[in-house]
C-alpha cells in the first residue's frame, strides 16, 4: 500500500479526527505490529529519513496530520511493519494543544518513538524543545486509582507512581540528529555505550519538569543517533534529485539506525500483551476520542474494555499480504462489530476478521486500485440489528480515485438479483452469491469494484451493489428493508427494481419502499423528522438515481390495444394513474413517477428449466434460453453505455473515495436515529473533499518543484517563474478536486500555503547561493591569504599588487558557473571584509607618496559606495519582482477560480433545465389523466424552478 493519512485536524474546529479508510487498512493486518513512530520539528528531514527506511525514493507525502505506511517487515515475516510519519512542530508557537495530542499519539501507537532534529547549537536545547513531553504524565494514566475529580492535578505521590508505571509501558525513546559535524569521540563514546543517549549529554540541570528531566524519568531505553548532511555538504537530502547521491557516511549512519529500529519488540500495550492491527485501531480510536473531550488517557481501562468480551488474536490465520477471503455465507453468518468510541456500551468483536479484498490479477501496466476478483460486503446488519460497514471493504472503496460509475439492485428476496449482477460485471462463476432455496440469500449491501468493460468510460471503475432481499419474512424488520432500499437509492447513480412476473397491481404494492423515502431521507438540512416544508419532488431528483425496473420471468406478450408496444411504453402504461384507485397502488405510482422521472425497463425470460434454476451459475450458455440471453445482452448493453458517473449536485464527479465517505455520513446519521441528510452529506463531503484537495495540490507543487527546480538560479525572475508554474498545477489539482467552496476558505488556504512555499523558496535559493558563493570565494582567495599571512605585500609596491591579484580573483570568481543569485552580494562582503587588511598594505606602501595614498583611499570608497549602489538598485528590483509575482499569483487564483465557477453555474443550469423539462412532461400528463389540483400544484413547482433558473445565485470571489 502507499501511505494515507490516519490522524487530520478538523478544518472548522481544529480537532483531530480518524481517517476511516486508514482505520480499514490496520484492521486487516493480523500479524503482532512494529510501530516506529517519528515526531520533531518543521524541515528536519522526517519523511525522508522514514523513505530511507523502507528503501524508498520518495513514500511519505509531506502534509499536515499523521501519516501511516503499512508494510511487510523486512526481517520478521511473522510481524507487520507500520511507520507513522507526522507533521513536524514550528519554530513560532503554534496550535500547541493539536501538537501535544499529536506527540501522545506518536508515544502511545509506537514500539519505537523517534525524535528528529538537526543540529544547530547545544544539543541540549533541541532536547528541550520538546516540551509536550510535560504533558505525557498528567494526560495519560496507566491506573486509575486518582481522583478522577481531579483528572488533571495528580497528587505528588500519584504522579511518581504513574510516571514509574508509564515507563514501564512507552516505547524506546530515539534521538536522530541530523546535519552533524564529524566528531569521531563523540561517535567512538556512542558506538561503545549501544548508542546510550546520556552518554552523549550531561545530566540535566533544570527542574523536574524540564523536558529533559522528563524524557530521563519516562523513557527507560534513550537512543541517539548522530547524522552527517545526506550530501555530505551541508545540503538537505530532500532537495536530492532521484538520480542524486547518498553521502557514503551517511548511508553507514542510517544502516546502524535501521538496524536497530527494526530489530526491537513488536508493539505491546499494558500487560506485555502484543497488539494486532485491529486492536491498535481501536484503541487510536479511544484515545482520540478522549483527547478531543480533554479527559485523561487510562491505558489499563481501555486496554482492559477492549479485550474483555472480543478476540483480538495476534497471528490471525488471514494473511495481510495476500490469501483468499472466507465464503460469502461464513463472512454474513459472522459479521464484525466496530468499535464505537462514542457509544456507552461495547459489542464484542467476533473471532472472524473482516474478509481481505481480493484484487483482480491484472497486468502492472493496467493495474486500477480497487479492481476486485470477487464481490464482498461493504455494509452490513451487527449482532444487535445496526447497520454497519465492513472496514475493509471501506478502505478498499477509498482507495479507489478514479470517477465511478455505481449501479445498485434492490428487489423482493429470491428473484434472481444476483445473478443478474454478474451477468453485468461478466462473470458466469466466482461472482455475486446465489441461493436456491426459499429464503434471503444476501445479507446487506455487498459491493464489487471492476474496470468499467465500456470503452465510453474508460478511465472509470464500475462499482456494483448487490442489497439483501426486501420483504424476507424470517427477519421481520420491514425497517431495517426501508434503510436497505434507501441507501441503495442514496449512493447508487442507476437503481435497479427486480422483480417477478408482471407489473401488476401486487408488484406496484410490493413496491412501497419508493413511498417511504421521503420519510426515510430528506434533502435539506433545516428542520426536523422527514421531509420539510418546502421541499418537492424537484430537490430530489437532483440527488436521485436513474430508474431502471427488470422484470423477469416475464411470459405476456407485449401487446395494447392490438398493438405491440415497447418494454419502456408497458412500464409506463403500468404507471398510468386513474381517479379512484386505492391509495396503497395510486402513492407508488405517484411517487416512482416524481422521484424518478428517469425510467427504463426490461422484460426477461426464464433463462432455464426450473429443474436447473437451483444451479444456474453453473450452467453453460448453451444450457441458457436465447430469448433471456439475448434479453442480458440488451440489458448489460443498456448499462454499460448509459448508466451515468455517479454526481453529486452542481456535477461533481464522485470517485470512490468520496463514495465511501458519503456511506459513513449516511450509515452514521442510520445509526444515530437521526434521518439521512442528502445535503448535509454533500456539504460535510465538502469539508473532507476540500481539505484533501489542499493537500493534493500541495502534494502536485511540490511534486513539479522537485522536476523543475535546481537551486541556485541565476536570477529571481527565473525562480518566480518556476514557482508559477508549479503554483498553476497546482491550483488545476486543486480545482479538479475541491467542490462547494462557496467561501473560498481552502483556496484561502492553499494560497496562503503557497505564499509560504514561495518565500520558502526565496530563502533556499538565496542561502544556496551563499554557500555556493562563499566556498567559490573561499577556494579562490586561499593564496591571496597565504601572501598577506607571508607579508608579501608589506613590500614597496605591495599595495598595487595586492590591487591586482585581488581584481585577477574576482575576475576567476565571476567565470564560476551557477553562483546564483547571492553573487554580486557575497563578493561584496567579501571584498568590505578585506579592507582593513587593503588599508594596512595602503598605509605601509613605501613607494606611494601621502597625496598617492589619499587617492587611493577616495578610489576605494568611491568603487564601494559604487557598489553599494548597484546592489541597492538589484534588491529594489527583487522586491519589484516579488510583488509582481503576487499580483500575478493572485490574478491566477481568480481566473482558475472564475472559470470554476462559471462550470458550476453552466451544470446548475443544465440541472435545473433537465429538472424542468421532466416536471412539464409530468404536468401534461397529469392533466390528461384529470389529477388538475396536482397540476396546480405542480405549476407553482414550476414556477420557482422557472425563477431559480432566472435568478441563479452567484458565488462571490473573495479570494484576496
Amino acid at each position: 500500500m502507499e501511505p494515507v493519512c490516519l490522524v487530520e485536524s478538523v478544518p472548522s474546529s481544529g480537532a483531530l479526527q480518524v481517517n476511516p479508510a486508514a482505520l480499514g487498512l490496520l484492521r486487516v493486518l493480523a500479524r503482532p505490529l512494529h510501530v516506529l513512530a517519528i515526531f520533531g520539528p518543521c524541515g528536519t528531514g522526517k519523511s525522508f529519513l522514514m523513505d530511507r527506511l523502507v528503501g524508498q525514493g520518495e513514500g511519505f507525502p509531506r502534509s499536515p496530520g499523521i501519516w501511516v505506511w503499512c508494510l511487510p517487515h523486512p526481517t520478521q515475516p511473522d510481524q507487520a511493519l507500520v511507520l507513522l510519519d507526522t507533521e513536524g512542530f514550528p519554530e513560532q508557537e503554534g496550535d500547541e494543544t493539536k501538537l501535544s495530542h499529536l506527540f501522545l499519539l506518536n508515544v502511545l501507537l509506537s514500539s519505537v518513538f523517534v525524535y528528529n532534529t538537526r543540529s544547530e547549537g547545544d544539543p541540549q536545547r533541541q532536547l528541550d524543545r520538546l516540551t509536550y513531553v510535560r504533558d505525557l504524565p498528567r494526560v495519560v494514566r496507566v491506573l486509575d486509582e486518582c481522583s478522577r475529580e481531579n483528572s488533571f492535578l495528580l497528587s505528588s505521590e500519584c504522579s511518581r507512581e504513574n510516571s514509574f508505571l508509564l515507563s514501564s509501558v512507552l516505547p524506546d525513546f530515539v534521538w536522530c540528529l541530523r546535519d552533524v559535524a564529524p566528531d569521531p569521540c563523540l561517535d567512538e563514546v556512542l558506538e561503545a555505550t549501544d548508542h546510550e543517549l546520556d552518554s552523549a549529554l550531561s545530566s540535566p540541570q533544570d527542574s523536574e519538569d524540564s523536558p529533559s528531566s522528563c524524557v530521563q524519568r519516562l523513557f527507560p531505553c534513550r537512543k541517539l543517533f548522530r547524522f552527517c548532511s545526506p550530501r555530505g555538504d551541508g545540503g538537505h537530502g530532500e532537495q536530492l534529485s532521484p538520480a542524486g547521491q547518498l553521502h557514503p557516511m551517511f548511508q553507514e549512519q542510517v544502516g546502524r539506525f535501521k538496524d536497530y529500529a527494526l530489530s526491537r519488540s513488536p508493539k505491546t500495550v499494558v500487560g506485555n500483551r502484543a497488539v494486532d492491527g485491529a486492536f491498535l485501531a481501536d484503541f487510536l480510536e479511544r484515545i482520540v476520542d478522549l483527547l478531543s473531550r480533554d479527559e485523561p488517557v487510562f491505558l489499563s481501562e481501555i486496554c482492559n474494555g477492549l479485550q474483555e468480551g472480543s478476540n483480538y488474536s495476534v497471528g490471525y490465520p488471514v494473511d495481510p499480504m495476500g490469501g483468499a477471503p472466507p465464503s460469502r455465507a461464513a463472512a454474513s453468518a459472522a459479521q464484525p462489530s466496530v468499535l464505537e468510541p462514542k457509544r456507552e456500551h461495547m459489542i464484542p468483536l467476533q473471532a472472524s476478521r473482516p474478509a481481505l479484498p481480493v484484487l483482480a490479477k491484472v497486468a502492472p501496466s493496467t493495474a486500477q486500485p480497487g479492481a476486485m476478483e470477487k464481490p464482498m460486503c461493504l455494509i452490513e446488519n451487527s449482532l444487535d440489528g445496526e447497520l454497519q460497514l465492513n472496514q475493509a471493504a471501506l478502505a478498499l472503496l477509498q482507495s479507489v480515485r478514479q470517477p465511478v460509475v455505481v449501479v445498485a439492485i434492490a428487489g423482493l428476496y429470491r428473484t434472481g438479483k444476483s445473478y443478474l449482477m454478474n451477468r453485468l460485471a461478466g462473470k458466469d462463476q466466482g461472482g455475486f452469491s446465489l441461493g436456491s432455496t426459499i429464503q434471503s440469500h444476501t445479507k446487506g449491501i455487498w459491493m464489487w469494484c471492476l474496470p468499467h468493460p465500456h470503452p465510453c468510460r474508460a478511465g472509470h471503475t464500475l462499482v456494483l451493489l448487490d442489497t439483501e432481499g426486501l420483504g424476507d419474512v424470517e427477519k421481520g424488520d420491514t425497517k431495517n428493508d426501508t434503510w436497505i432500499f434507501a441507501l441503495a437509492v442514496l449512493l447508487s447513480g442507476t437503481l435497479v427494481y427486480n422483480s417477478l412476473g408482471t407489473i401488476d397491481q401486487h408488484a406496484l404494492e410490493q413496491l412501497h419502499y419508493v413511498t417511504e423515502l421521503t420519510e426515510s431521507i430528506k434533502v435539506k438540512a433545516a428542520g426536523e423528522g422527514g421531509r420539510q416544508e418546502g421541499e418537492d419532488s424537484a430537490e430530489f431528483v437532483r440527488f436521485f438515481p436513474a430508474f431502471v425496473w427488470a422484470v423477469r420471468d416475464f411470459t405476456l406478450q407485449l401487446q395494447l390495444d392490438g398493438r405491440e408496444i415497447t418494454e419502456d411504453e408497458y412500464l409506463e402504461n403500468a404507471l398510468k394513474r386513474r381517479q379512484g384507485q386505492p391509495k396503497k397502488l395510486d402513492l407508488p405510482k405517484k411517487y416512482l413517477r416524481q422521484y424518478f422521472p428517469s425510467r427504463k425497463c426490461f422484460v426477461f425470460d426464464r433463462p432455464a428449466p426450473r429443474r436447473d434454476l437451483a444451479r444456474l451459475d453453473e450452467l453453460p450458455e448453451a444450457a441458457l434460453s436465447p430469448d433471456f440471453l439475448e434479453q442480458a445482452q440488451r440489458f448489460c448493453s443498456h448499462i454499460h453505455q448509459h448508466a451515468g458517473t455517479k454526481t453529486l449536485p452542481g456535477g461533481h464527479v464522485v470517485t470512490g473515495t468520496l463514495l465511501g465517505n458519503l456511506a459513513v455520513t449516511y450509515v452514521d446519521a442510520i445509526r444515530s436515529g437521526a434521518v439521512p441528510c442528502m445535503e448535509s452529506a454533500v456539504l460535510a463531503l465538502a469539508q473532507i473533499e476540500n481539505s484533501a484537495a489542499v493537500g493534493e495540490a500541495m502534494a502536485a507543487y511540490e511534486e513539479q518543484l522537485g522536476r523543475r527546480v535546481a537551486l541556485p538560479t541565476e536570477s529571481v525572475q527565473e525562480l518566480l517563474e518556476l514557482h508559477a508554474q508549479c503554483e498553476r498545477e497546482a491550483l488545476r489539482a486543486f480545482m479538479a478536486r475541491a467542490f462547494k467552496d462557496e467561501e473560498q476558505q481552502y483556496q484561502r488556504q492553499l494560497k496562503d500555503r503557497l505564499d509560504s512555499k514561495r518565500a520558502e523558496l526565496c530563502c533556499q535559493n538565496e542561502q544556496v547561493s551563499s554557500d555556493r558563493c562563499t566556498a567559490a570565494l573561499l577556494e579562490l582567495s586561499q593564496e591571496l591569504e597565504e601572501r598577506v599571512c607571508k607579508g608579501s605585500y608589506s613590500v614597496p609596491g605591495g599595495y598595487q599588487r595586492l590591487l591586482d591579484d585581488q581584481r585577477e580573483m574576482v575576475e576567476k570568481y565571476q567565470l564560476v558557473p551557477e553562483k546564483g543569485i547571492m553573487a554580486a552580494e557575497m563578493l561584496q562582503q567579501f571584498l568590505k571584509s578585506k579592507e582593513m587588511v587593503a588599508q594596512a598594505v595602503l598605509q605601509t606602501d613605501q613607494s606611494l607618496t601621502d597625496r598617492q595614498r589619499e587617492i587611493e583611499v577616495e578610489r576605494a570608497r568611491a568603487e564601494a559606495a559604487e557598489q553599494e549602489a548597484q546592489l541597492s538598485q538589484e534588491m529594489q528590483a527583487r522586491t519589484e519582482q516579488l510583488l509582481q509575482d503576487q499580483e500575478r499569483s493572485h490574478q491566477e487564483h481568480v481566473q482558475q477560480l472564475t472559470a470554476k465557477m462559471e462550470q458550476d453555474r453552466r451544470q446548475l443550469l443544465a440541472e435545473q433545465e433537465r429538472a424542468l423539462a421532466l416536471k412539464l412532461q409530468e404536468q401534461e400528463r397529469l392533466l390528461r389523466e384529470g389529477f388538475r389540483g396536482e397540476v396546480a400544484q405542480l405549476e407553482q413547482q414550476l414556477q420557482n424552478l422557472r425563477k431559480e433558473r432566472s435568478q441563479p445565485r452567484r458565488s462571490r470571489c473573495i479570494i484576496c
